[in-house]
């Protein structure tokens, strides 16, 4: 059984369907899934944003699970509890999913499926973004936006792991909720003048901007970044990063492979790191799910049960 879509017209195309059993390639992993991470991707990937997908498309990029096969040359295998990132072919929201053997792991002991399916891209993205492009050090200042989110929620635990000075970004009800996580001080983004707010808390600017807002949001945070600083953005639809005052940085698409996996499984079991997740639904609520992250304001992860 899969939540499958026949078109790429939306939430709504998608609907149960079986399917038959994948069976894997040399360097494919087969996972019987038992937690799928729902994202804004693949609201996007259903509306058509990223062209090129086949038909019909199964949804979700992260699972976890328990591997059933395995193709040749892949180190794993079966019976390993295992979560791992599918993008961009998808096929996460099904019983059955087929994974390449360099984006899968070992899970972490301390999480269930639902909260290893949930990690997968947001606290990969979030890793990646401030341990390899943003270099943060400790001692440092780093200002992250959209800080409740899937991706937001686990920098902000990832920085505060790194011994940074954490200054978030999010909707009052929120702020509560991100000091619990370690955040130091947070502002909301619909305030006029919110980044003049955070140059005044950190005198002279922010050392790093992790941003996973974009739009407005970014370019106005870019405002509290010190001269000098650096600015890393997820890519997201919109206008180009503008970096001026002697500010570096990019926009990046994370990568998700094992390594990244395996360092936050690391985290995870050492404590550092506690995956947020708002809500578990069936894969038969598919839909409810994709549409409930699509409205936006989700506070963690949604992820579908399977199995």
């Amino acid at each position: 059984m899969a939540a499958v879509a026949r078109e790429l017209a939306g939430i709504d195309s998608v609907g149960l369907a079986e399917l038959p059993d994948p069976a894997p390639a040399a360097g494919q992993v087969l996972i019987r899934v038992h937690g799928a991470g729902v994202g804004p991707w693949d609201v996007g990937f259903l509306g058509g944003g990223f062209p090129g997908i086949a038909l019909p498309f199964v949804p979700g990029q992260e699972v976890a699970g328990i591997v059933v096969a395995v193709g040749d040359g892949t180190g794993v295998q079966p019976g390993e509890r295992v979560y791992a990132g599918l993008f961009p072919a998808g096929g996460g929201f099904a019983e059955l999913a087929l994974a390449a053997a360099d984006r899968v792991a070992p899970m972490p002991g301390q999480a269930s499926f639902a909260e290893a399916a949930g990690l997968v891209i947001g606290a990969g993205t979030a890793h990646e973004g401030l341990v390899d492009r943003g270099r943060l050090q400790p001692g440092e200042t780093v200002l992250i936006t959209a800080a409740a989110g899937g991706v937001g929620n686990a920098a902000v635990q990832i920085a505060v792991a790194a011994g940074a000075r954490v200054v978030a970004v999010a909707s009052p009800p929120n702020h509560e909720y991100l000091l619990s996580l370690g955040a130091s001080e947070v502002f909301d983004y619909h305030a006029a003048g919110w980044a003049r707010q955070v140059r005044a808390a950190v005198p002279g600017g922010v050392d790093l901007l992790f941003d996973a807002a974009g739009g407005q949001t970014r370019d106005q945070a870019l405002e509290a970044v010190r001269d000098g600083g650096r600015a890393i953005s997820i890519a997201l639809q919109g206008t180009p990063l503008q970096l001026e005052r002697g500010i570096t940085g990019e926009a990046f698409a994370a990568s998700g492979r094992r390594p990244r996996l395996e360092a936050l499984t690391s985290l995870v079991d050492t404590g550092k790191l506690r995956p947020q997740v708002q809500a578990v639904l069936p894969l038969d609520q598919a839909r409810q799910a994709l549409a409930r992250l699509g409205a936006g304001h989700t506070r963690g992860k949604i992820v579908l049960q399977i199995g």
